[in-house]
């Protein structure tokens, strides 16, 4: 009977730590939020620009990716990432073949971090363009 007592204790525990996570395959997922703008009321036309990438590097696994944002929409959200800390940028480009963007903002390098099921704001981005 103790037997059995202890192997049902047993399942019941993993069943717990499995739907908990433990480790590096049990990270959840969060997001990323930017917002940007031009200043002075200037649009994305006014300055030429067409798209934004937000760009992310994970700190602990040193991996990098990004998304990218029609410029008129002002803000955009990243896909799911894992639970980390995180640098990010925001670039403004003129094309999507542009290699080199008119404008970009890393907020000074500071680490953002993600945590699972919820959003960060990343704080709003008045590009420095000139038109």
């Amino acid at each position: 009977m103790l037997r059995m007592y202890t192997l049902c204790l047993a399942g019941i525990v993993g069943l717990g730590l499995g739907s908990t996570g433990c480790g590096s395959g049990g990270r959840g997922s969060g997001d990323f939020d930017a917002a940007w703008d031009f200043g002075s009321g200037a649009g994305c036309a006014d300055v030429g620009v067409t798209e934004v990438d937000l760009d992310w590097l994970n700190l602990r696994t040193n991996l990098s990716d990004g998304a990218t944002f029609p410029c008129t929409a002002y803000g955009g959200t990243s896909p799911p990432l894992l639970d980390d800390d995180y640098t990010v940028a925001l670039r403004a480009y003129t094309s999507a073949s542009s290699t080199t963007p008119l404008s970009t903002a890393d907020y000074g390098g500071v680490a953002y971090s993600i945590f699972a099921g919820t959003t960060t704001l990343l704080p709003q981005v008045t590009f420095a363009v000139h038109h």
